[in-house]
């Protein structure tokens, strides 16, 4: 069995400042991950969850980092997704469906699509059940 390192957070800090000093700045969390060996520090996804970012780690390192290649908002809360597979379930023809549902949401305007459904309401019959109230 492997055993885990534990790295306490000047050792990590330390990592991040000589992966710099080896890669430059600004930094990217692939770039550190590419020297995270021989500057001994954790991968870049052990220092994300005790950060809570990569931009906060850098930040108490003292180093820049990389911009995030993207940035995402939430399109559709809770709300919006529930009330919108309701009027799919309340709709003429609707077969009630995951395929169907998909189909009907690329049909009409600005419509959570079936990921969506899935992604903020779990499963497609928990999503009905949900929209179809209590």
């Amino acid at each position: 069995m492997a055993r885990r390192m534990t790295y306490t957070e000047d050792q990590i800090l330390h990592a991040i400042r000589a992966a710099a000093d080896k890669c430059g700045q600004p930094l990217s969390h692939g770039r550190y991950d590419s020297v995270s060996r021989e500057v001994a520090g954790p991968s870049s996804a052990r220092i994300i969850q005790r950060f809570g970012s990569w931009g906060r780690a850098c930040a108490a390192a003292g180093v820049t980092s990389a911009a995030a290649a993207r940035e995402y908002a939430q399109r559709w809360d809770r709300a919006a997704v529930l009330a919108a597979v309701a009027e799919y379930l309340n709709s003429e023809d609707a077969a009630g469906t995951y395929a169907d549902y998909v189909r009907w949401a690329q049909s009409g305007p600005e419509r959570p699509s079936g990921a969506t459904v899935r992604n903020v309401l779990g499963a497609w019959s928990a999503a009905k059940a949900h929209a179809s109230g209590p």
